[in-house]
C-alpha cells in the first residue's frame, strides 16, 4: 500500500510540474488536461493519457529521474502536430495521437513523413 501511495504522489508531482510550466490538471487517475503554452498565455488543450504505474516506468526505467522524464513529456507536448489531441503512453514514452489510444488497435502509432509500411518475407520479397 505504501508503494502505491508513493507512485500516486509522483504522478501528482508530474501534474504539478506541468501546471507550473503552463496550465494542467488531473481529470482522472490516467488523464491530464494540459494547455500548451503560447506567447500570450495558455494555448490549445491536449490530453496526456498516462497511469501512475506508466509514469513510474518513465521516471525509473526510461529516463532515470523525475526531472528528465518531465522534460521529455514537455518536449513531446511541444512537438505535437496540429491534429494531435492526445499524448499517449507507449513503450516508456508518450507519443502523439489523434485518439486516446496509440494507433487504431492500441499498437504503435503510424509514423509520419514519407514512406510506407510493407511486410516482407525472409528473402526480402514484399
Amino acid at each position: 500500500m505504501l508503494v502505491r501511495m508513493e507512485l500516486d504522489g509522483s504522478w501528482h508531482d508530474l501534474v504539478a510540474a506541468l501546471d507550473d510550466w503552463t496550465a494542467a490538471s488531473a481529470l482522472s487517475d490516467r488523464t491530464i488536461d494540459v494547455a500548451l503554452p503560447s506567447d500570450d498565455g495558455p494555448g490549445r488543450r491536449l490530453m496526456v493519457v498516462l497511469t501512475p504505474d506508466e509514469w513510474e516506468d518513465m521516471t525509473d526505467v526510461m529516463w532515470g529521474s523525475f526531472e528528465a522524464a518531465v522534460e521529455e513529456v514537455k518536449q513531446t507536448l511541444r512537438e505535437m502536430g496540429a491534429d494531435d489531441a492526445f499524448a499517449v503512453y507507449s513503450q516508456y514514452r508518450l507519443v502523439p495521437s489523434v485518439s486516446p489510444t496509440v494507433g487504431e488497435e492500441g499498437g504503435w502509432a503510424a509514423p509520419s513523413g514519407p514512406g510506407e509500411w510493407v511486410a516482407s518475407d525472409s528473402e526480402g520479397r514484399s
